[in-house]
């Protein structure tokens, strides 16, 4: 953040240049510091038309808004929309800054200028939809992304937006269907994968879970949630060893407590006691003042640890449990 402010002091103490066609240019296709550059150029001049201004302001806050500098997005989107107040664009951006800062309310709001405006767009159903979603009102989500996909059959974010609300519909196959959609737009989709592989297992298919991870490890072979999702899907099977070695890799990537109490219950299944005790010493240590889960699993072992400590086993240093 103090890089970012540093890096808004210098625009505001930098001198007003002329703007040039170039500026017009990039500030449309250029990203992040270029664009906020040659956009401010055209935002300062004063030779500059108010319809030009307000499509530079609008292309300031885009980037603005990638860049996370919500407050200063909303600032340019708020002039954007007094210059052009019948762009519905200006609407559904500003919607989205508010829904990045949590604002669900009155990103809705937003979105419903901007699709009064403009009924076509699937970018604002979808984004809306999203708000809906944040809200658990789940019913008015899906049918948001359902009317973006209407007007945009092949649009992967409401694909994806649209399997997360089956999911928490628990409509589970419509979920599959809607993460097997992405994958076809995206061949080479890890998230479409990993999340369908999920759903698999969810609903009792492990098979079909190891294929889909293995075809996300295929393109990102470090994947850590493909990792630890395929090694769900192994321990379902009860291939425990196959369990332990993708926990494995995916602790060397990312030592983390969810991660800890998978392992240590695939050891556990397959037999291997000490380690599984270990395994969740280890979880217990990464986060000792939230640990419940960890300490429950050592309990079905007939080993109790005190709450909200760190837990060390008989004859061990933190230095053992943390190898």
């Amino acid at each position: 953040m103090r890089i970012a402010m540093l890096f808004l002091a210098g625009l505001v103490a930098a001198p007003a240049w002329a703007a040039s066609p170039q500026d017009l240019e990039d500030c449309s296709t250029k990203y992040e510091k270029e664009a906020v550059d040659a956009c401010t150029r055209l935002i300062d001049d004063k030779a500059t038309a108010d319809d030009t201004r307000a499509l530079a302001l609008f292309n300031r806050a885009l980037n603005y808004e990638t860049m996370l500098l919500l407050p200063e997005a909303m600032t340019d989107l708020n002039e954007s929309i007094r210059l052009t107040p019948k762009e519905a664009t200006g609407y559904a951006l500003r919607g989205k800054v508010l829904q990045d800062q949590q604002e669900f309310e009155r990103s809705i709001a937003d979105f419903d200028e901007a699709i009064r405006l403009d009924d076509k767009s699937a970018m604002s159903y979808d984004w809306r939809g999203r708000s809906y979603f944040y809200m658990r009102r789940n019913d008015q989500a899906m049918k948001d992304f359902a009317a973006a996909l209407r007007i945009d059959p092949k649009n992967k974010e409401a694909n994806w937006d649209l399997g997360q609300a089956h999911e928490v519909a628990d409509n589970n196959k419509a979920a599959i269907g809607d993460y097997g959609k992405l994958i076809e737009l995206e061949p080479q989709s890890v998230r479409g994968y990993v999340r369908r592989a999920i759903v698999y297992i969810k609903l009792g298919d492990a098979a079909h879970a190891i294929e889909d991870t293995s075809a996300a490890m295929r393109v990102e072979p470090s994947n850590i949630a493909a990792l630890q999702v395929r090694g769900d899907a192994y321990a379902a099977k009860g291939d425990f060893d196959r369990a332990i070695d993708d926990y494995t890799a995916a602790i060397h990537f990312r030592p983390e407590y969810e991660l800890f109490i998978q392992r240590g219950i695939a050891y556990r299944g397959k037999g291997d006691r000490e380690h599984a005790i270990d395994d969740f010493y280890k979880a217990i240590n990464t986060q000792p003042l939230s640990s419940d889960d960890a300490r429950a699993e050592l309990k079905k072992l007939g080993i109790e640890v005190p709450a909200n400590r760190e837990a060390l086993p008989p004859g061990k240093t933190i230095l053992d449990v943390l190898k």
